[in-house]
């Protein structure tokens, strides 16, 4: 091999002689022509017929002529490749309907570049190999292809944002050819000692995925012009560091309140980067979690391309959604691989394995879409990687794995990521400052709004020229959607369009529908295709609700056309689908995964589609129930006015249980729903509420009529299905009286009903936080018995637990802690021995209730009304009572050490041998209290503070 330094690419003489049928004139104007067809199906072979002249040309004897076409077919593909990505961009727009019925001039375009190109000498080496990016020749072509692209009709900002992007097309385009083509470019292995000449196939192999891993950053968002990279802002991220133990006030002060670990802020990249580079085999495993939308895997992709570029570590990125975990980790990281055709060997093979690899495996939460199953397999997924990353590491660090999910699939599993900083929560863009006081920011990350960056960052490759955060999209519940990555983005889209009114009371879903409209408008109409004429758009939105509801059903974010024909077909759109099917057979997939789904490949020989985005779904699955709540409220009106019309109760509950019981609802998919309902008139809302008590009284009666759906499953799978229909039920109902506000009055049949439902919805605890128990506020449960329940962290705001009728509300010995229970009606209520500790009863109605027993250490019953309460041995350490209605209560004996009782009414209660240890009584009503047997018993309280350790009670009253 040759250690010539270089090889000089001046243009070669022959490329530019009449002599040769294609120069750069004709190429572009193929290039150019390619564009104008776009709009009639024949952009493939017109472009690919300028890449295969070039391969024509038969310049396979001189070395530079070699490297030279090399470089130019790289280029005219990248060039191929932006153009084809943004081509709807061009073919869409109503005022290029007379440039695409005529070739464009390209004279000025190759006058100039062949004027540059004249004048201007490149030569290629390794470190062109190396850094293919760096290549002077983009400087010169650059501004030609943008005016040529504002030629063809792009606007000034996209044509700039398209041009800039392609080096990164280049680098690709390099990589493929020179491994598709090796015969080609063999004088240069005789020359050159390159990347490409020295590595084995292997390597080749592995220097394609990596710049295609750049590549997936550049290509255009949705229907942009520019890709992730242009707008994308660095993330911050916190970890839990333990509080050391002091003796101290603040220490003390930390315990009180449950919260024994501080929140570092760290800049997530430059944190996994000192990750890796100390390579510890010990803690080779990080993950990233956050919301939805948070920019987990924009961070994963972003992350992977930088790490790409660096070449210091081969990274292979895995969306989970694309990966078989029920497999042996290292074979289904092998099929992963060979099905991605990039990589013919499997990397995590011992025989083959890499010295250093880093694998990113991207959305825990693909693997948890299907209810406890799932999260078993999430799981079981966590602890396979974690033994394999061992048996990797054995000796040496080898293997570094980071993970993303979103918290709630994180905190199922943080009980596997135990090392210092192995879980690292992403922050939003905006932090408030009284938020901030949460943090230790030593670096003042936090002091950033990056609202602000990212909106001029928008503005500089959309063309708009923000030059920060809108002010009219900085108010109220807007401030907290920008300060989410996807959520801000998506605001950005419909704030361009000016459809949509922004106020402080934003609702997310009026967004996403203006982008359902959005897409529609942009896509299905002006130019648009034979093979979907006649669609509208509620048709196009129906249809995506139904493929929604198909992917929540199946594998959260994929589901297959049989899937979605079946549900089409249930309910009267085949007719529909067919259209749709016809266009994506035709090439219109681009179209669809601009914002929700793509054919993604092929399962069990049937053709799947996926969700780009989750949430896309997700909110579509929430428009879809709350149109199958509608239906169910219709239907069932119309049998009351008609016993030979709709639906009855049976009848109903199965429409229920074919929307909802195939998949378990999670909180996110809850607050989508939510919002949805914001947007319904507020009588309907009601009158749904009570449709959905009566269905619930119906089946605490008679069961999920699962008999009633086409096809039975197994028991065991009709049970959990039935499960799941039931717990979507309560979570629905409990949206609706969010918003009524009005109490939710189920009737039970027998004093047990509820009881026996709320326990099989709850199942075995795995954490603290139970999806059921959530949903239980403004519920009216008078009379029920709740022996010995767990309610730990339940959601009772504004219930009612009164029994009118004298027979006790019996909540003994139940555990209540965390839960809330502010504003609840538990007047004449049973509670002995229940634990309620760390418990909100705020405003809560507790007069006379039985509390005997009970535990209510660090509750804050401020306001609470426990008037002619009984609260016999009742522990009230360090909760708070301040203006706490404690008339005529009884305490005997009673901790209340550290308690706040500042402004209680204490009128004639009666108090013996309590501990009130820093107590504190200030302005508090003694008047008529019986003291005996107290630390207070016989006191003049006017000198309260000196007598008693300066316990603080100000203006008392003398007794």
């Amino acid at each position: 091999m040759s250690n010539t330094p270089g090889i000089p690419v001046s243009k070669p003489v022959a490329i530019w002689n009449k002599d040769i049928k294609v120069n750069f004139r004709d190429l572009f104007k193929s290039l150019g022509k390619a564009a104008v067809d776009a709009g009639f199906g024949k952009w493939d072979s017109l472009a690919g017929d300028a890449v295969d002249t070039l391969g024509a040309l038969g310049l396979g004897a001189d070395t530079g002529q070699v490297a030279w076409l090399l470089i130019y077919r790289s280029l005219m593909q990248a060039m191929r490749s932006l153009v084809e990505g943004n081509k709807d961009l061009l073919v869409k727009k109503e005022g290029n309907k007379d440039l695409l019925s005529k070739e464009i001039d390209f004279k000025v375009l190759c006058n100039r570049l062949d004027k540059s190109l004249q004048n201007s000498q490149l030569v290629i080496d390794q470190n062109f190999f190396e850094r293919p990016k760096d290549l002077p020749l983009f400087e010169v072509i650059k501004t030609p292809f943008r005016e040529w692209l504002e030629d063809c009709g792009f606007n000034q900002p996209q044509a700039e944002t398209i041009s800039n992007r392609l080096p990164s097309y280049f680098v690709d385009a390099l990589n493929e050819l020179w491994g598709n083509h090796p015969q080609d470019y063999a004088s240069l292995k005789e020359k050159l000692d390159t990347p490409f000449t020295k590595a084995s196939e292997r390597e080749q192999r592995w220097r394609r995925y990596l710049a295609w891993l750049q590549k997936q950053v550049e290509e255009p968002m949705f229907l942009e012009a520019f890709g992730l990279k242009q707008v994308y802002v660095p993330l911050r991220a916190y970890y839990h560091r333990k509080l050391e133990v002091e003796k101290n006030e603040e220490f003390e002060r930390r315990s009180r309140e449950d919260n024994k670990y501080e929140q570092i802020v760290v800049d997530l990249e430059t944190e996994l980067e000192l990750w890796l580079e100390k390579g510890e085999r010990n803690d080779a495993i990080r993950v990233i979690s956050g919301g939805p939308g948070s920019g987990k895997s924009s961070f994963a992709k972003i992350f992977a391309a930088n790490q790409a570029e660096k070449g210091q570590i081969s990274v292979l990125f895995i969306p989970l959604h694309h990966f078989d975990p029920s497999d042996d980790l290292v074979d289904a990281v092998g099929k992963f691989v060979r099905d991605d055709g990039f990589l013919r060997h499997n990397p995590l093979q011992q025989d083959e394995g890499e010295s250093r690899l880093l694998i990113i495996f991207d959305a825990l939460d693909e693997l948890a879409m299907q209810g406890k199953i799932a999260e078993k397999t999430a799981q079981d997924f966590v602890r396979e990687v974690q033994k394999k990353v061992d048996r990797f590491n054995g000796r040496e660090n080898r293997l570094q794995v980071l993970i993303s999910g979103r918290e709630l699939v994180v905190q199922a599993n943080s009980t596997d990521f135990r090392l210092h900083q192995q879980i690292l929560h992403i922050l939003p863009y905006f932090v408030t400052e009284d938020e901030r006081k949460n943090y230790i920011d030593t670096h003042k990350f936090l002091e950033q709004d990056q609202r602000q960056v990212w909106w001029q960052s928008y503005g500089k490759a959309s063309g708009y020229e923000y030059t920060g955060l809108p002010s009219e999209l900085d108010q109220g519940k807007l401030t907290e959607i920008t300060a989410q990555p996807l959520l801000n983005y998506l605001v950005a889209l419909s704030f361009v369009r000016g459809t949509v009114r922004f106020s402080e009371d934003s609702n997310l879903n009026a967004i996403y529908e203006d982008l359902l409209k959005a897409v529609y408008e942009r896509g299905w109409t002006g130019y648009q295709h034979p093979a979907i004429q006649g669609i509208e758009e509620k048709d196009f939105v129906r249809i995506l609700e139904e493929i929604a509801l198909a992917t929540w059903h199946g594998y959260g974010r994929t589901t297959t056309v049989k899937q979605i024909e079946n549900h089409c077909e249930n309910i009267g759109l085949k007719r529909l689908l067919n259209i749709f099917q016809e266009g994506a057979k035709l090439g219109l997939t681009r179209l669809l995964a601009a914002f929700y789904f793509r054919q993604s490949g092929v399962r069990a020989e049937d053709k799947t589609f996926e969700f780009t985005h989750k949430s896309f779904g997700e909110y579509l699955t929430a428009r879809r129930i709350v149109r199958g709540i509608k239906r169910i409220h219709d239907e069932l009106e119309q049998r009351e006015n008609d016993l030979d019309r709709g639906w009855d109760d049976r009848q109903a509950l199965a429409h229920w249980a074919i929307l909802c019981c195939p998949s378990s609802m999670d909180e996110y998919l809850f607050n989508f729903i939510l919002d949805e309902l914001r947007l319904q008139n507020l009588s309907d809302v009601s009158n749904w509420q009570q449709t959905l008590c009566r269905l619930i009284s119906f089946m605490l009666s008679h069961g999920m009529p699962m008999e009633l759906l086409n096809r039975r499953q197994e028991f065991w799978l009709e049970n959990w299905q039935a499960h799941n229909a039931e717990k979507a039920l309560l979570a629905v109902l409990n949206a609706c009286a969010r918003l009524t506000r009005k109490k939710s009055d189920i009737k039970c049949p027998y004093i047990d009903s509820f009881g026996i439902w709320i326990s099989r919805l709850r199942g075995q605890r795995l954490d603290k936080d139970v999806l059921s128990l959530k949903y239980l506020s403004f519920l009216c449960l008078q009379g029920s018995i709740l022996h010995i329940q767990d309610f730990c962290g339940a959601n009772f705001e504004e219930a009612n637990l009164e029994d009118v009728e004298m027979i006790l509300t019996n909540l003994v010995e139940s555990n209540l802690r965390y839960a809330n229970l502010r504003g609840v009606n538990m007047a004449r209520a049973n509670l002995q021995g229940a634990n309620l500790s760390n418990a909100n009863l705020e405003n809560a109605n507790l007069s006379n209730a039985n509390l005997e027993n009970a535990n209510l250490s660090n509750a804050n019953l401020e306001n609470a009304n426990l008037e002619n309460a009984t609260l016999t041995l009742v522990n009230l350490k360090q909760s708070n009572l301040r203006k706490a209605n404690l008339k005529r209560a009884s305490f005997f004996p009673i901790n209340i050490e550290s308690a706040d009782l500042r402004e209680a009414n204490l009128q004639g209660a009666y108090l013996a041998q309590e501990n009130f240890v820093d107590a504190n009584f200030e302005k508090a009503n003694f008047e008529g209290a019986n003291l005996q047997g107290t630390l207070l018993e016989g006191k003049d309280l006017t000198k309260f503070n000196q007598d008693l350790d300066q316990t603080p009670i100000s203006n008392p009253h003398q007794l």
